[in-house]
């Protein structure tokens, strides 16, 4: 397995897992070099808010593309709870450009591959402990923590 990340220095060691840098910045002939070797790919990279459009949509767009140029068949992305429910973002305030970026990148997934694919849409996500739960309720209050999502992400 490999992980990739812009900052691949950051990420964590495990066994069986090596680390690779991957620019999302790149246009896709270059990623699609990078991920021809892979049975799938999960998209779990985010800008936190600073670069919506090219990492967290684009980003996103591009690693399809990417996956499909290069024979990958398989898709997870980690979308965000009512991306796809443009009525509702206004329920969840200063977060209606994250979710718009979500958006495109999950329609595009849906409409415009041929990729099989999962869309794993959790509530908020916090930097704490895990509890081996997941809560599915949509609350704007609801929350996940990233360990607890990362482990459903392994299961698909």
């Amino acid at each position: 397995m490999t992980a990739a990340a812009r900052h691949p220095e950051n990420i964590i060691k495990l066994d069986g897992v090596t680390s690779d840098k991957l620019d999302l910045h790149a246009d896709v002939e270059d990623i699609t070099k990078q991920v021809k070797v892979f049975d799938a790919i999960y998209f779990t990279a985010g800008s936190r808010g600073k670069d919506l459009i090219q990492t967290d949509a684009m980003g996103a767009i591009k690693t399809m593309m990417a996956a499909e140029k290069a024979g990958v068949k398989r898709y997870i992305m980690l979308s965000s709870m009512l991306s796809l429910d443009v009525d509702s973002w206004k329920k969840i305030p200063g977060l209606e450009d994250y979710l718009a970026a979500k958006f495109f990148a999950d329609t595009y997934l849906m409409n415009s591959t041929n990729l099989e694919y999962t869309i794993l849409q959790p509530t908020n996500l916090t930097e704490e402990a895990g509890t081996g739960k997941i809560k599915l309720d949509a609350g704007p209050t609801n929350s996940n923590p990233i360990p607890d999502v990362a482990k459903t992400l392994a299961k698909f």
